[in-house]
């Protein structure tokens, strides 16, 4: 859910009669009280966002209600159908494939020409495809030629035992998979249950831009002795961040700061300014320009390095499943809360486990009744605590490298674990 803001014409008709012209909401507010208690901070919402937190609320329980809706069953394979461990000579090796592999075809342009090295990696990859027990493809962001992955030499008809490995945005959707790949595994960030087979899949994270010293003191600080209890700074890219912004409560150390994201509003959007872009395409209803003004005053007044002086740290889906977000918390030794990850796979999860080190709260979840309440229970928990900030310490490894590439030790860890016949 992170889909654009309706054009000006469908905000005008969702509006009710007596709807304001201008925002009563004052950004102080959100540093004396419950965001979602400030003024005309709702009104801001439905006007921007077209979001009502009863409503949506109303929505998730109406659709528990029946029988469960089944799903067709899905076109491509298990893991027991798609990994053949009966080919593999042991130790297991990997064969990457190289520029030369695909020189003249049409898949020039989907391989990252991308060598995988180091520690964990080197001592498994043979330039034998006959003594490789799996394939390696690493796809750039520029391919459109996924529909020739069957010209790969060691493809087989089917890509049994191949991965594909994808660091983009958007990832491989799942008819490009029914349509193309066969029986070859995924590894991706964006890793939903739409798209992603247990046991063959890999999800995997991204890798943390804050680092240096300020990120080595916070990884080193005791949990429990940290300024705030659960933070969060980040746009409207999901459902789940628009709702989390309604529960910020300074007065219960809970900073959870958001805004807009530029389908909504720009940086410059104001009443002097109530437009997206340079261009001045679309003028924006006065209420709009000035709501965006004040929810921008709310975001710049708090830094997001200091916010990671928390306890505890929600982890909500961005763009996609896997963000910077996660390894940004692990770094600075933080407890992740996960939110909203109903439909996400979580990252590394045949070497991490996620239960020891991190909580996770369903999208409607009580937050001043039920949430808030456990992660204060678990604060006054010393021991609880810091057994799980030590898990995270050594999770921390599958999130450290080069860029978004850095987890690739993981990759081959997994795939290492399946051909060699570790659970």
């Amino acid at each position: 859910d992170g889909g654009g803001e309706p054009g000006a014409h469908a905000a005008a008709a969702r509006r009710p009669a007596g709807w304001p012209t201008l925002s009563v909401f004052n950004a102080s507010c959100a540093h004396e009280r419950r965001l979602g208690e400030c003024p005309g901070y709702e009104v801001c919402l439905a006007e921007v966002r077209n979001f009502n937190e009863s409503t949506f609320l109303g929505g998730m329980r109406l659709a528990r209600e029946g029988p469960p809706r089944v799903s067709e069953a899905r076109p491509w394979c298990t893991k027991w159908g798609c990994i053949d461990q009966a080919r593999c000579v042991q130790p297991f090796k990997l064969y990457q494939y190289t520029a030369e592999d695909v020189r003249g075809t049409q898949l020039e342009e989907c391989l990252e020409p991308f060598n995988i090295t180091g520690p964990g990696i080197t001592e498994h990859i043979t330039d034998d495809p006959r003594r490789a027990c799996a394939f390696w493809f690493e796809v750039s962001g520029r391919c459109r030629a996924l529909r020739h992955m069957w010209k790969l030499k060691h493809w087989g008809g089917n890509g049994l035992n191949h991965v594909l490995v994808i660091h983009t945005d958007e990832g491989i959707s799942a008819s490009e998979r029914v349509s193309y790949l066969g029986r070859a595994a995924i590894a991706q960030g964006h890793a939903t249950a739409e798209r992603f087979v247990p046991g063959l899949d890999i999800a995997l994270g991204l890798h943390s831009k804050f680092h240096g010293p300020n990120a080595l003191v916070l990884a080193a600080a005791r949990p429990w002795a940290r300024q705030h209890l659960l933070t969060f700074k980040g746009t409207w890219t999901h459902t789940a961040r628009v709702r989390a912004g309604l529960h910020h409560d300074e007065r219960r150390r809970v900073l959870l700061v958001t805004y807009p994201n530029p389908h909504q509003c720009a940086v410059s959007t104001s009443l002097r300014r109530p437009y997206l872009n340079s261009a001045r395409s679309r003028r924006l209803a006065p209420l709009h320009a000035d709501c965006c003004e004040k929810l921008h005053s709310v975001y710049k007044s708090y830094n997001y390095a200091r916010l990671m002086n928390t306890t505890f740290a929600l982890v909500l889906p961005g763009r996609q499943p896997a963000s910077y977000r996660l390894a940004e918390v692990i770094a600075t030794g933080a407890i992740p809360v996960f939110y909203g990850f109903e439909d996400a796979m979580l990252p590394y999860a045949e070497l991490i486990d996620w239960r020891s080190m991190s909580m996770y709260a369903p999208i409607d979840v009580n937050f001043e009744g039920k949430l808030l309440p456990a992660l204060e229970a678990l604060a006054a928990d010393r021991k609880r605590l810091l057994a799980m900030q030590r898990a995270l310490a050594k999770a921390s490894r599958h999130f450290d490298g080069d860029g978004s590439r850095g987890g690739n030790q993981a990759i081959v860890e997994t795939l290492r674990r399946r051909y060699s016949f570790e659970l």
